[in-house]
């Protein structure tokens, strides 16, 4: 019987047999572009989100992630990135060495504002990359931070500071001594 199957039967039969397999692993491969999708816009997203609060540990754990989610494909042991992705991964180098960058005090509105710069400009390829249609100033400009959260931040910074120069002996404690009023006086 089986020096009786024509060509057409084998085909019939591999067909039966690779079909299924085949179907399996281009599923797994539609999957895998679908999470690395997600994975690239909940970094995005997180940037967006935390962009005005850049100290922010969610804000700072999503810019290290940039190089490993815009990394490219390893083929064969070669990196190969899309033009796209090493455009991104080149904007979060210069914003890091920004970053990176120690600054005289009398400098820093300059090292602001070069960084916010850079910042801008890694959001802009970044939601290019991923199909945003935003604009450089709209990135910059368009998020909502309430003043009391930077009156907070500012407030905290302050009570750190001091209680770690009077912690570290470097200024005293303040103590302001009152004095009692005296309520039994006739």
């Amino acid at each position: 019987m089986i020096d009786e199957l024509e060509v057409k039967d084998w085909i019939t039969i591999s067909a039966i047999i690779i079909g299924p397999i085949l179907a399996v692993q281009a599923q797994k491969f539609l999957e895998a572009i679908r999470y690395k999708k997600q994975r690239r816009l909940s970094l995005f997203h997180t940037l967006m989100s935390t962009r005005a609060t850049r100290v922010s540990n969610e804000h700072v754990g999503a810019l290290n992630m940039i190089d490993i989610e815009f990394y490219g494909r390893k083929i064969f042991g070669y990196r190969f990135q899309t033009p796209k992705e090493k455009s991104i991964t080149n904007a979060w180098k210069n914003y890091n060495d920004q970053l990176s960058t120690p600054y005289p005090p009398e400098q820093l509105a300059m090292w602001s504002d070069k960084g916010d710069q850079l910042f801008t400009t890694m959001l802009y390829k970044m939601s290019n990359a991923l199909g945003y249609d935003f604009d450089e100033v709209q990135l910059k400009r368009d998020c909502y931070r309430p003043l009391a959260h930077g009156n907070l931040e500012d407030e905290q910074h302050k009570l750190r500071t001091a209680l770690i120069e009077v912690m570290e002996g470097r200024k005293p404690l303040p103590i302001k001594q009152f004095e009692e009023e005296n309520n039994n006086e006739q």
